[in-house]
């Protein structure tokens, strides 16, 4: 029976390593494409040449060793077999790519050095990304942003070079049919190496992401997509008590909540802060810059306050007076999270003297 379990085992490993080590070598394809050039075409002589063999053949052999790795040395680690197909696919595409826009430029070494310039700014952008002390979510804003740098410069590429070799286009009239031409290829290039290069960046930031972080991210997603659905009961739209309320309704998921006021058909995510002298405080998620949002009782009644709004009355679900009780967390306690956790604070929050406000990331 030993047996059985033995060479069965063995059988299934052997299956896992084929199918990783396709999986290598299908995400090794920008490697086979660029490689085709910087052998057979535009190397700068036989040196660059048989770096461009070596680089090539390198690859092979690194997914069989990687492929090796997570199936018998490290099986049940996941974590790894995803970062190191990740770190392999990306490093080897980023070299062979740039490897064939630098010499593919070198009758033009004007754009040659610009094209280089670019690429120390792609490893600087790694680096960045890959700083631990800057927050998470400044960081993932940067990756936003060379997002939107690289589909604004691919859009821009492909109506630059159409019609290039009939000197037509917009890159022929501003560069000369020449240059328009001599960018086509190294342009793709640059873009591919933009794209590896956000790949990575994303990469590394994920790795810095905390579970509590990638839970409530899950939660606020959730919430949000439940918020977009909700609509006010048949009860309160035929008595018209709608009107005259706002509706309150935080418990959906953990620390997420959702508001609808007064004369409002829609409801929007809020976020509770914290609890401090009875009063209830939340922040309004979608709203840039975000606004205060404060929940108190007068009277027997609660009211909900918005900055720079009157306050409005509010109708709690019956069953919410139990489940607010979840919402007890006081300040200290919630600045401390965000300090541990690298949560982003709004502005109007006030912040302790006893508490070092350098580490806490803030709203602007």
């Amino acid at each position: 029976m030993r047996n059985v379990d033995f060479f069965s085992d063995k059988s299934e490993k052997k299956e896992k390593y084929r199918s990783s080590l396709g999986l290598y070598l299908l995400g090794g394809l920008f490697v086979y494409l660029y490689s085709i050039p910087n052998i057979f075409f535009v190397y700068f002589n036989d040196i660059w040449r048989l770096f461009a063999v070596l680089l090539c053949l390198s690859y092979f052999v690194m997914s069989a060793v990687a492929s090796y790795i997570v199936v018998y040395s490290r099986p049940n680690y996941e974590p790894l077999e995803t970062n190191l197909f990740f770190f392999t696919v990306c490093s080897w595409s980023m070299v062979a790519i740039n490897l064939y826009g630098i010499q593919a430029l070198v009758d033009q070494p004007f754009y040659q050095e610009l094209y280089i310039n670019l690429l120390w700014t792609q490893l600087l952008l790694i680096l960045f990304s890959w700083i631990k002390w800057i927050p998470v979510r400044t960081r993932e804003r940067i990756a936003r942003i060379v997002t939107i740098i690289l589909g604004a410069f691919i859009i821009f590429h492909m109506l630059g070079i159409f019609a290039s070799t009939q000197g037509k286009g917009i890159y022929a009239f501003l560069f000369g049919k020449e240059v328009a031409v001599a960018l086509i290829w190294p342009g793709l290039a640059l873009f591919f190496s933009g794209f590896w290069t956000r790949v990575i960046m994303g990469g590394c930031i994920d790795l810095d992401i905390t579970p509590e972080e990638r839970a409530r991210r899950r939660a606020e997603e959730k919430a949000r997509e439940e918020a977009k659905m909700r609509k006010p009961s048949e009860e309160m739209l035929s008595s018209g008590r709608y009107l005259e309320y706002g509706e309150l309704d935080y418990y959906i998921s953990e620390g997420i909540c959702s508001y609808r006021e007064k004369g409002s058909k829609t409801f929007e995510d809020v976020e509770f802060l914290y609890v401090e002298n009875g009063v209830r405080y939340f922040n309004r998620l979608d709203w840039s810059p975000p606004k205060e949002m404060i929940l108190y009782k007068e009277n027997g009644q609660w009211y909900c306050q918005t900055t720079g709004q009157e306050p409005e009355r509010v109708l709690l679900p019956e069953h919410l007076e139990e489940e607010k009780q979840e919402f007890e967390i006081d300040k200290r306690e919630y600045l401390e999270q965000a300090i541990e956790y690298r949560r982003m604070v709004p502005y109007f929050v006030e912040i302790p003297s006893d508490i070092d406000a350098s580490k806490i990331d803030r709203y602007e």
